[in-house]
This record gives C-alpha cells, structure tokens and sequence, in this order.
C-alpha cells in the first residue's frame, strides 16, 4: 500500500471524531517526502472555506526514550482543541511501521495528502484498514 493511501485512510477513519456534522471541509495531510529517508513528521490541517487552515496534529514517530517534555514523548500532539485518538493511533502506527509503505519516486518532496469529505463507503473502506492494520483498535471497539 502505498504511503498517501494509509494516510487518507487514517484522515477518514476518524473522520467522526475531528469534523463536526453538517460540515465539510478538506483535511489535509502534509510531510517531507525524501525517498531514502523515513518520514520525520507529519501534520494534519483541518481546511475550511476559504481555504483558511487550522492545525489539528502534528506527529513523529513514537520515542523509546522519556524526554523532559511530557508532549514531546507523544507520537501526535493535538492543536486547537481537535482530538482523535483513531487518528493518533492509526498515524502512530503509520509512524512506526513506514517500511510497510511504498513512497512514488518521482513525486515532490513535498508530501501531500488532501481528503475531501467521505462517503459512507469510504468511511466502511477506512474503519476496516483501520481495524485490521491495529488489532488494538478493534478490540476497544468491541467493548
């Protein structure tokens, strides 16, 4: 799969979670796509009309060691009251397993994902991934 792919499934999987109903703006998905070396950071951006853009996550991948700021040893930190945690686990996941993930040679080095609002089969496409891609997730939807 590739890596845009994993990452609108992770957008539209927690979709419920970041948009409010009768709402519909774009998220987008931006990182530093350098073929040879692992994505570093990735950030999600809430776009609403207009195109003014709010941030909503930026994350890394998750650190063994403690550091002396309790947010910064997270691997996503939430911004501007959004909360997500399908989204900071599925990205969390992305992070952590990105040689699972095929990157386009030939594209900018400017990552960029843009997810529009889903229908209700995407949404069903996106939970499933995200279920079977962390049985974690599966398990704390079950109970």
């Amino acid at each position: 799969m590739e890596l845009d792919r994993a990452l609108e499934l992770a957008v539209v999987s927690s979709w419920n979670e970041l948009v409010p109903p009768g709402e519909s703006p774009s998220v987008h998905v931006e990182y530093q796509n350098l073929s040879r070396l692992p994505v570093s950071s990735v950030e999600v951006w809430m776009i609403k009309k207009r195109g003014y853009g709010t941030l909503v996550c930026r994350c890394s991948p998750s650190r063994s060691q403690p550091t002396p700021y309790p947010s910064e040893s997270l691997p996503c930190v939430f911004e501007n009251n959004y909360r997500s945690t399908t989204l900071a686990g599925d990205l969390d996941f992305i992070m952590r397993n990105q040689d699972q993930f095929s990157r386009p040679t030939e594209h900018s080095i400017h990552g960029f994902v843009q997810v529009g609002a889903p229908s209700d089969e995407d949404r069903a496409t996106a939970n499933a991934w995200s279920q079977s891609a962390r049985p974690d997730a599966a398990r704390s939807a079950a109970l």
